[in-house]
């Protein structure tokens, strides 16, 4: 049936490589999917949701983002501040280059807070500037977060990627916003 079958062969072989290279080069240079450890962000993310991180980007207020801690575990944040930003939180109220924030993802965490009988989701923290390189991270959960208020600024260097895509649970499939 075939005039040669290991010129087949061959070239089947050669399909399958390139395609295993193509996969392997996009996983280490291009994208990565998580699994999602944790309560921190809370309720944007919960324990054990993929997301796939984009490995070129362009960090900006508000994004999420995954980064290798000093301990050496990965955690996912939410970038507050970004390099020559300043930051500061008074009464729960975020500001950014002396502006007023809104942050709508903290609307549930600041209800059941209230429930608790606490006031306040974030205590106050003086104004300050983010480090060349550096980002403010903050979590989701602000009552159960290791963040930028524990682990100081995150080095560009830390950072795995950017949170892009959500790939499970499937009601919840879809871009990050």
């Amino acid at each position: 049936m075939y005039e040669n079958p290991v010129k087949e062969s061959i070239s089947w072989m050669r399909v399958i490589v390139l395609t295993v290279l193509l996969v392997l080069l996009s996983r280490h240079f291009l994208f990565e999917p998580v699994a999602v450890h944790g309560e921190s962000m809370m309720p944007t993310f919960e324990e054990n949701d993929k997301v796939v991180l984009a490995k070129i980007y362009s960090i900006e207020n508000f994004d999420m983002i995954v980064f290798t801690a000093p301990n050496g575990v990965n955690f996912i944040k939410r970038v507050i501040g970004v390099p020559g930003d300043i930051i500061s939180m008074q009464d729960d109220q975020l500001y950014i280059n002396g502006k007023s924030m809104t942050e709508p993802y903290l609307v549930k965490n600041l209800k059941a807070a209230k429930q608790m009988g606490m006031l306040r989701l974030t205590e106050d923290f003086k104004e300050f500037t983010v480090p060349a390189e550096s980002y403010f991270v903050l979590g989701d959960n602000r009552l159960n977060s290791t963040d930028s208020r524990v682990l100081g600024f995150i080095s560009e260097k830390s950072i795995v990627g950017e949170v892009k895509v959500r790939i499970s649970p499937l009601e919840h499939v879809g871009v990050v916003e």
